[in-house]
């Protein structure tokens, strides 16, 4: 598959990554926008992270001399969260809201442990991946420096965000905002791949100039 392909898929999981964190408040789940999502909203969350487990690891195609290992690394962490966040974390409320009881409750109210453990992993996956990756791709030069920088900061922000607004609308409200601003990160540079700027032909003065 050519790197360019994979931008598609990067562009297009990450746009409907950014739709999901949005239908979280326009079709909440049966317990609001703290509880577990709805079935639209994890469908959704579903088909933008099996587009991103294919359109993720361009971003390292597509800088692989200038990234090297430690670029391999982030990539291969945000894609491990994009499995724990969209595919692991949706199916297990999928099931929760689909087949009640099959999905264990110990303390019998609130989201289930396996959905706790999938997003706290995604989360801090998120940050350490998105971290290295915006660090490697500002240092690479082959990205806009901004796309790095918008990965960079909104993957930092997230556990200053989860700390500010705890467990409550607030804290659902700063992530969802921070992870929207994280997946935008993510479609600028699929678009980015998707589709190239041809550089500019230098003119012939310029270069007598030089």
């Amino acid at each position: 598959m050519s790197v360019r392909l994979q931008g598609h898929f990067l562009l297009a999981g990450a746009i409907g990554a950014i739709l999901a964190s949005l239908l979280i408040f326009l079709l909440p789940g049966p317990e609001g926008p703290t509880g577990i999502g709805s079935i639209p909203t994890n469908v959704v969350a579903v088909l933008s992270g099996l587009l991103l487990l294919v359109g993720v690891p361009a971003l390292y195609r597509a800088q692989a001399k200038q990234v090297g290992i430690l670029g391999l690394v982030g990539v291969a962490l945000l894609w491990i969260a994009a499995v724990s966040l969209l595919l692991v974390l949706t199916g297990v409320q999928i099931l929760d809201l689909t087949v009640p009881g099959v999905i264990p409750h110990p303390g019998g109210e609130g989201p289930p442990p396996a959905a706790l453990i999938s997003a706290i992993l995604g989360g801090v996956l998120i940050l350490i991946g998105g971290a290295i990756v915006g660090i490697t791709m500002i240092r690479a030069h082959v990205f806009r420096a901004s796309i790095g920088r918008m990965i960079l900061i909104s993957s930092v922000l997230l556990l200053p965000m989860a700390f500010v607004g705890g467990n409550g609308l607030l804290g659902t409200i700063l992530i969802n905002i921070d992870l929207a601003l994280f997946y935008a990160g993510l479609a600028w540079a699929g678009a980015a791949i998707s589709f190239p700027v041809k550089p500019t032909q230098v003119s012939q003065s310029s270069v007598q100039r030089q």
